[in-house]
């Protein structure tokens, strides 16, 4: 494997609905040599990450929008707006929240990046998009977004009559 050199453009990227938001892989673990995977993330109103923990340190870059975080059981309070940054160490316990009526954004890093990782469990979980999908409109709330993730899992499956017996 080798560390490429990578450019994006802003919305350029592998996207994938995930159930807190649009994630826009920037730089994959498989561009840059496994060293990290840089994501964009943004999360409609209501979006709560879950607590949780994974081998990966992480670090958060605000560019619009106010979360609430949590580091191990306790609240950190809350950050916002363009330039607020946190870094988490890996295997430890955090979430966040953007309690907020619109729409927040979020650059990620993940590092070490690479495959079995956090990354790898986007893609599995998630739903990708392929060029020229319809992006959901993430100004509504976090349960608009379910309604639709469940909507594309299930394009294209019909439920028949079950089959006579022998």
């Amino acid at each position: 494997m080798q560390w490429k050199t990578v450019m994006r453009a802003d919305g350029e990227g592998e996207q994938i609905l995930f159930k807190v938001g649009l994630m826009t892989f920037k730089a994959t673990s498989a561009e840059t040599n496994g060293q990290f995977a840089f994501i964009e993330t943004i999360l409609p109103p209501g979006a709560r990450v879950e607590p949780h923990q994974h081998p990966e340190a992480e670090v958060f870059y605000i560019l619009d929008g106010e979360f609430t975080f949590w580091i191990g059981d306790e609240p950190q309070g809350t950050i916002s707006g363009k330039g607020a940054f946190l870094s988490v160490p890996p295997h430890i316990r955090h979430a966040y929240w953007n309690h907020t009526d619109a729409p927040g954004k979020i650059l990620g890093m993940l590092a070490p990046g690479g495959d079995g990782g956090l990354e790898s469990f986007f893609r599995q979980v998630g739903v990708p998009l392929q060029t020229g999908d319809e992006i959901p409109d993430l100004t509504r709330s976090v349960e608009h977004l379910h309604e639709e993730i469940a909507r594309r899992r299930n394009a294209g499956l019909s439920r028949t009559n079950p089959l006579p017996k022998p």
